[in-house]
């Protein structure tokens, strides 16, 4: 059961990781970056999220 939401985690994290990337190089964040001169909250939090969730369901699979 534990490798079930560790798979769920993984897979879950690294999309969420994956799509604040691609937000991260998006005009909105380009703009938000050079007015601000950090990420947004949003891009942030998918960032951070991510890896953490994806990290997560590693070390419950193995």
């Amino acid at each position: 059961m534990l490798q079930i939401l560790g798979i769920i985690l993984l897979v879950g994290g690294l999309i969420s990781a994956l799509v604040g990337v691609q937000d991260a190089f998006g005009l909105r964040e380009r703009a938000a970056r050079l007015i601000l001169g950090r990420f947004t909250r949003r891009t942030l939090g998918m960032l951070v999220g991510g890896v953490l969730a994806a990290l997560i369901g590693l070390l419950l699979v193995v």
